[in-house]
């Protein structure tokens, strides 16, 4: 990300361009990965309901729909640690519509109110991809570096996990 940001700078003929270069970048990296990350999050919600009335596939083959949740959720926790580089080297990035989304997955499994559009997912992305809820804490930091506010609304929860974790260990 800082190569991408330097080549930006280098290659405009002043600062200002090269300002609005770095963030024309941003803006459509987060939109790809906010795009990414929705359409994981809709996949696996949709296949833990349809999952609910299927019987388990035997055998030790991994089927095609396997193979490519596989995929996705590789994508998606690409995606999110595309989203924290970002966001520190443009702290002024327009983080709407991911910010709820990574929210979701740090809490999800959780009793927690969600957002209407998310309010239906009620898997635990902690049990079904680690990684995925793992980079969601760290990217979710990130932000919190950038922006006090939304730090100061996170504080409970970091703390949270972080008594958890210790009386865990």
């Amino acid at each position: 990300m800082k190569a991408l940001k330097t080549l930006c700078k280098r290659k405009a003929v002043s600062s200002e361009e090269g300002n609005t270069l770095v963030l024309t970048w941003v803006h459509q990296l987060l939109s790809k990965a906010l795009k990414i990350l929705d359409k994981y999050v809709t996949d696996i919600s949709e296949a833990r309901k349809v999952s609910n009335f299927l019987t388990p596939q035997s055998g030790r083959r991994k089927g095609k729909k396997e193979a490519s949740a596989s995929k996705s959720m590789l994508q998606a926790v690409t995606a999110v640690f595309t989203i924290g580089s970002l966001i520190l080297i443009c702290p002024s990035a327009d983080l709407q519509g991911i910010t709820p989304l990574l929210h979701t997955i740090i809490t999800s499994g959780n009793s927690e109110p969600k957002p209407q559009k998310l309010a239906d997912f009620t898997v635990s992305v902690k049990e079904i991809s680690p990684s995925l809820y793992i980079q969601t804490w760290v990217t979710m930091g990130k932000i919190c570096l950038v922006d006090d506010k939304l730090a100061k609304r996170y504080i409970p929860l970091f703390v949270q996990v972080w008594i958890f974790k210790c009386n865990y260990l």
